[in-house]
């Protein structure tokens, strides 16, 4: 998607932006909508200044303690 696509001129025109399910992106992936944002709407305002709603069940995820003791995942 280049910053001239059709898709492009929808993402300026957009006022808000919904992403469900935000556990389940990886950091590299909430950075790449990000740069992308920013590129496209010429602005380093966080997301190009768009309003961003993330939702989830965030009582749901848990910390990843990949060999933590109860304190540590408590503390996590």
């Amino acid at each position: 998607m280049g910053s001239t696509s059709p898709e492009a001129d929808k993402l300026r025109q957009a006022v808000l932006i919904i992403i469900d399910e935000i556990t389940m992106l990886t950091k590299d992936g909430l950075r790449c909508i990000d740069y992308l944002l920013r590129d496209f709407m010429n602005t380093d305002r966080p997301f190009g200044g768009k309003v961003m709603v993330f939702r989830d069940e965030f009582r749901r995820t848990l910390p990843d303690v990949p060999r933590g003791t109860r304190a540590d995942v408590i503390e996590s």
